[in-house]
C-alpha cells in the first residue's frame, strides 16, 4: 500500500504526504548533525551560514532541531521578546538578540519523543531598543548560548559566510 495514493485531489495528497515529508526532512538534518543534551532535550545543529550584504549588514538564520529525549513531561522552550529570549547568539564579547522567531506565543512545548524545528534569526534590529545590530567577523568564534530553566549550554557554531 503506497500512502495518500487514494486521495482525490492535490490539497488532499499535500495535507496526507506532509508528515511523512516531515519525517525524512528531520531524519536528514539529524544525519548531518552535532547533537547537544541541555537537560531533557536533545539538540541537533548541522552549521550555519551567514549572508553578508554588500553594505556590510549581517544576517544568520540558525535551523536547529529539539527533541525531548529525557522527560515524559511537555517541555516549554521559551523566547518571547528581545528582554526574554532563551537563546542568544554569542561571539566572546557581544550578546546579539533575534530578528525574528518561529516561537508562537513566546514558547514551544515538546512533548515526550516529539522533535520540532527551531528557526531563530539574527540580524538588523527590529527596534527593540538595545539592541545590537549581528555583525559577522569571520575571525571571531560564534556560539549559541542556551538558558533554559532545565539546563544551559553553550554550544558553538562554526559559521560560515555564504558564498
Amino acid at each position: 500500500m503506497i500512502p495518500c495514493k487514494d486521495e482525490k485531489n492535490s490539497k488532499l495528497v499535500a495535507i496526507c504526504q506532509y508528515p511523512i515529508k516531515n519525517e525524512i526532512k528531520m531524519l536528514e538534518f539529524k544525519q548531518k548533525s552535532k547533537t547537544f543534551v541541555v537537560g531533557p532535550i536533545t539538540y541537533y545543529y548541522a552549521g550555519g551560514e551567514v549572508e553578508v550584504s554588500e553594505q556590510g549588514m549581517a544576517v544568520f538564520n540558525l535551523e536547529m532541531l529539539a527533541e525531548n529525549t529525557g522527560s515524559s513531561d511537555v517541555v516549554l522552550l521559551h523566547c518571547s521578546g528581545a528582554l526574554s529570549c532563551n537563546y542568544h547568539l554569542w561571539n566572546g564579547e557581544t550578546k546579539f538578540k533575534f530578528s525574528s522567531t518561529n516561537f508562537a506565543a513566546g514558547n514551544m512545548g515538546i512533548n515526550s519523543g516529539q522533535t520540532i524545528f527551531i528557526n531563530i534569526v539574527f540580524g538588523p534590529g527590529q527596534g527593540y531598543g538595545n539592541y545590537v545590530d549581528f555583525e559577522y567577523d569571520s575571525s571571531k568564534e560564534y556560539s549559541l548560548l542556551i538558558d533554559e530553566y532545565f539546563g544551559s549550554a553553550e554550544i558553538p557554531l562554526e559559521l560560515v559566510p555564504k558564498i
